[in-house]
């Protein structure tokens, strides 16, 4: 909606412009019949409504010019309280369109022959200069409504800019920063009062190197006038094909981190209350875990598969004062040889074939001031574990294709379920690296070790899986009990965990019976004192089972067949002879 009032200066600037060329009084009324302008007697009443403007009314509704040079007599003045006895000569109204809507009326006013004369006179050019006048402030209206439309936009933009947790700039095609938000002007120190280039804000040659090829760019830049160290997207803006600037996003390393912190940390916390086990062995691991986790030492934890290695390199993390950073856990044995080398330490941009746009952060980095867990550290390649040692001793990291070194304060704890020792003679293992590891050395006791804690654990998990199923199961049968405390439970608190999960789910009622249990629990069958008689085929096949269920909980067939010293082939060949699922019972 067009609004004189909007432009009020202009329109008395126009009025008396008006009033000077022709001599004659001016008034302008916008659409509810206010005066915005007007000059000689008029001037004293603008801002007031016009209770007498009967002819601007008419001139409102239908669009049209009128001239008047009779007043008081015309038939447009019959309902003013002065009609008759008018003290003006004449007078013509002349309509303002914008578009299609009437914004007002421009009224020219006579009040003595000589006027009324010079305006009957010059009827003709005197509405085409009135039309002049009006399309003028027509102009100054549509251009200040468009300013305000574009002001409106711009603080709307703005609004959201400053909304967003990145940094926001962008830049012309010379790359000089034309807008910024408010982080953006906090990360980069950017003044506001004076023209800035992107040269003198950000270690800008490679990011505008990509915008100037029509490239998108992503990756780490170097602040100038602030000493941080940033991440950047950067997109170019493009029209007809030329380059025309750019949109460039900021986020803090230091930002970063702590959303993955996080993310990989917050919701996951671990305690040594959540260890459950009250054995003597768990009470003394737990004694002596609680005793270093204070301290920045190096941690080596050793143990089978499925005895909660991760569970106790959380919890030693979060009792000591790396708490509020990050916990960074990798599985050296999850990731393929080719590829572990770049998630420990990093790459540079190039570096390879493959290599992402702006390089990539490796753990060691991003778990600066906090703690990298390094489980199964006895399948790292002997390539590697030099460069293990390495960042072990000097406390930096080199990313893959750099020559510059990054000085890091991480805490490592590794873990493994391999004896190192024997690695060690074999060669399998460097002999210095596993000292640098082994300075606190933690073993967890396998779980038929410790069967005293079989109870605990299983009514644990009955809960927990009760909570999460929604099942109502109140208890073990004292048959199922019994066979639960006997089984040998090669996989460990994990194995333990997933058969209640499993049985928890086919369970009806309130007992969960031995009927339940998966039938490998039932299956392992000891033989009764004194029975002599031992069957190779069941021995076999046995001895089969337990090897699976061992490598199993990390999916590796291949440790199964080291494991029995025999080829995978000849495993897969015993798997089908002998009728073996292969379905995983546990993760």
């Amino acid at each position: 909606m067009y609004q004189l009032r909007d432009i009020k200066t202009t329109v008395q600037q126009t009025a008396e412009a008006i009033a000077a060329a022709l001599k004659i009084e001016v008034e302008i009324a916008d659409a509810d019949l206010v005066r915005i302008a007007g000059t000689g007697k008029y001037s004293s009443r603008c801002d007031r409504a016009m209770d007498d403007g009967f002819v601007y009314r008419h001139v409102l509704r239908t669009g049209k010019p009128v001239i008047i040079d009779n007043p008081g007599f015309n038939e447009l003045c019959r309902p003013c309280i002065c009609c008759g006895n008018c003290l003006e000569f004449a007078e013509v109204a002349l309509p303002i369109r914008v578009e299609e809507q009437i914004v007002g009326v421009i009224g020219l006013v006579c009040f003595d022959e000589a006027q009324s004369k010079r305006l009957m006179d010059n009827k003709e050019s005197l509405l085409k200069f009135l039309d002049k006048m009006a399309e003028l402030l027509v102009g100054k209206i549509v251009e200040n409504d468009q300013n305000r439309q574009r002001e409106l936009l711009t603080n709307q933009l703005l609004t959201v800019l400053n909304l967003l947790h990145d940094g926001i700039l962008l830049v012309d095609d010379r790359k000089t920063v034309t807008h910024f938000n408010a982080l953006g002007a906090k990360m980069l120190d950017i003044d506001a009062e004076q023209e800035m280039s992107l040269s003198q804000l950000l270690d800008d040659k490679k990011l505008w190197k990509s915008i100037e090829n029509g490239e998108q760019f992503s990756g780490q830049i170097k602040g100038r006038r602030v000493a941080a160290q940033l991440y950047c997207d950067a997109v170019p803006i493009k029209k007809d094909g030329n380059i025309e600037g750019a949109v460039i996003t900021l986020k803090d390393m230091q930002q970063i981190k702590k959303l993955i912190k996080d993310a990989s940390v917050s919701e996951i916390e671990t305690h040594f209350s959540q260890i459950i086990g009250n054995c003597a062995k768990m009470q003394e691991l737990k004694e002596m875990a609680l005793k270093v986790a204070p301290s920045n030492s190096t941690i080596l934890i050793q143990g089978e598969s499925g005895t909660g290695k991760e569970l106790l390199a959380r919890a030693i993390h979060q009792s000591s004062k790396r708490k509020n950073n990050t916990f960074i856990a990798l599985n050296c044995g999850a990731i393929p040889e080719n590829l572990l080398e770049s998630e420990l330490f990093g790459y540079e941009e190039g570096a390879f074939t493959g290599a992402k746009r702006g390089g990539k952060l490796g753990k060691f980095e991003l778990a600066h001031n906090g703690t990298i867990f390094l489980d199964e550290i006895g399948d790292m390649p002997l390539h590697l574990q030099v460069k293990l040692l390495r960042v072990l001793q000097e406390r930096r990291v080199e990313r893959i294709g750099s020559s510059r070194s990054i000085p890091v304060d991480v805490r490592v704890i590794a873990a493994t379920h391999r004896d190192l020792d024997k690695m060690v003679q074999t060669g399998e293992f460097r002999e210095d690296l596993y000292y640098r590891l082994n300075v606190i050395p933690l073993n967890i006791p396998p779980l038929r070790e410790r069967q005293e804690d079989i109870p605990i654990l299983t009514r644990f998990y009955l809960d927990y899986y009760c909570e999460v199923t929604g099942k109502k199961v109140r208890e073990f049968t004292a048959q199922a009990a019994e066979i639960l405390n006997r089984y040998s439970w090669p996989g460990n608190v994990r194995e333990l965990g997933n058969v209640i999960e499993y049985c928890v789910t086919l369970t009806v009622g309130e007992y969960l019976t031995a009927e339940s249990l998966p039938k490998r629990i039932k299956g392992e069958v000891k033989p009764a004192k004194g029975d002599t008689s031992l069957n190779l085929r069941v021995m076999e096949r046995e001895a089969i089972t337990q090897a699976l269920a061992l490598a199993n909980s990390d999916g590796h067939k291949g440790d199964a067949a080291k494991l029995l010293g025999i080829s995978r082939a000849t495993l897969y060949r015993k798997i089908k002879e002998y009728n073996i699922a292969e379905t995983k019972t546990f993760v």
